[in-house]
């Protein structure tokens, strides 16, 4: 009898949740944290891998092409003047590399009429936001330097949500097998309302604030000064944080790891993982206001070649090792969204299946890829290798190699012409 009544209000709670939060995850309570586990977890719906460590990562836009002296108007095109805005959530390796583009059957070319369906509009639905209430925040906050929104959004979701496994459809079936939503437009709905809300967890502008450090023309900060400031409004955690070419802050990224389903949001901070160079100086570091003219606003471009570090000859058009025949001229692009797109006159660069490398007209996706120190990388590698070595004629497939598999190995020099 007495284990009835301490049962009644479990089940009573289950029953509840079931009806109104039927697409609740109903994983195990004792699952490690995400990278933490010592043996391998198999269910992918309620344990994340390998992208088990979340990136929550955040824009400071301020510049502008021309003067804009209407407060609105720059808002609207740069998000409030004193937030940092949305970058996006981003499933790393626990590794630190990365994965990305998972899904091309999950991708999606739409947000505004998927967030304004009836699926995630009707008055009796438990949604924790409606779907127009979430589309007004990320108009608000999510902003793209190209003045294009949407184009971002779904340019985050292809790249980074489709790479989450715990918001697979399939999952969502299996919380609900008799749901009759849309569940591939319920993993895109959760994809931004948890982007959303772990960007609310932490006010960057407010936590450099308490600690003196605000946009202006005339100040500059020291790198342990912003390092100091963002640990401590991130419980002492490393926090990394990157300038662009004026040495100006332009971006946050705060990582965090995960116990059980994207959807439960059991974040824990982590310190970062990135050990890349972030592009900010020791001292001189500018936090310039939103509305800001820089000399030169346009994007840089690099022409140049790529030699094989550590290995005779170059890249050709097709992406292609070969010896003794002329490098190709290639461009080194900065990406809208981040990183570099990569082009030679045979067309943009990219991969093909096996993570060969690829560059052609006909190729469905330009990669993003990384420059450092005068060398490309990829998904936070910079690893490169082939199974043949090039002889006479003949032309070896590169690939991105981050696990040193191949039989040859090298990294991609970039030589500006």
């Amino acid at each position: 009898m007495i284990i009835n009544n301490i049962a009644a209000p479990f089940a009573f709670m289950a029953d509840y949740f079931a009806r109104n939060y039927p697409l609740s995850p109903n994983c195990p309570m004792d699952l490690p944290l995400s990278c933490r586990n010592e043996t391998v977890i198999p269910d992918t719906c309620c344990f994340e891998y390998p992208g088990g460590v979340f990136l929550q990562t955040q824009f400071w836009d301020y510049k502008v092409s021309h003067p804009i002296s209407d407060k609105d108007e720059l808002e609207r095109r740069l998000g409030p003047l004193n937030d940092f805005t949305i970058h996006g959530l981003w499933p790393d390796n626990c590794d630190g590399g990365y994965q990305q583009f998972c899904d091309n059957s999950a991708a999606i070319d739409d947000v505004y009429y998927l967030l304004n369906s009836k699926q995630f509009n009707d008055d009796h639905s438990s949604l924790e936001i409606s779907g127009k209430d979430l589309l007004a925040k990320l108009k608000r906050l999510w902003k793209s330097n190209t003045g294009d929104d949407e184009s971002l959004w779904i340019h985050e979701y292809n790249k980074h949500g489709t790479c989450i496994k715990t918001i697979k459809p399939e999952c969502y079936k299996r919380w609900n097998p008799k749901s009759e939503q849309d569940l591939k437009k319920q993993s895109v709905y959760d994809y931004f309302r948890i982007a959303y809300n772990l960007y609310k967890s932490v006010n960057t502008s407010a936590v450099l604030k308490e600690r003196g450090i605000v946009p202006t023309t005339t100040d500059t900060y020291t790198r342990d000064e912003i390092e100091r400031a963002l640990s401590d409004g991130f419980d002492g955690k490393r926090v990394f944080f990157a300038c662009d070419g004026f040495n100006a802050i332009n971006e946050i990224w705060y990582y965090h790891i995960l116990k059980g389903s994207l959807l439960g949001e059991e974040f824990v901070k982590l310190d970062s993982l990135y050990h890349g160079r972030s592009r900010c100086p020791e001292t001189g570091i500018k936090f310039l206001p939103k509305g800001y003219m820089p000399p030169n606003n346009r994007a840089p471009k690099f022409r140049g070649i790529i030699r094989m570090g550590g290995m005779p000859g170059e890249l050709i058009r097709n992406g292609h090792w070969m010896i003794g025949k002329t490098a190709a001229q290639f461009s080194l692009i900065e990406s809208e969204y981040g990183g570099y797109l990569l082009r030679s006159n045979a067309g943009y660069c990219g991969f093909q299946a096996d993570q060969q490398l690829s560059c052609q007209k006909s190729l469905q996706q330009a990669a993003q890829f990384e420059y450092e120190d005068g060398y490309i990388g990829y998904s936070g590698a910079f690893q490169w290798g082939a199974y043949e070595y090039p002889q006479h004629s003949s032309q070896s497939v590169v690939y991105h190699d981050p696990e040193r598999t191949a039989d040859y190995n090298f990294k991609l020099k970039f030589i500006k012409k």
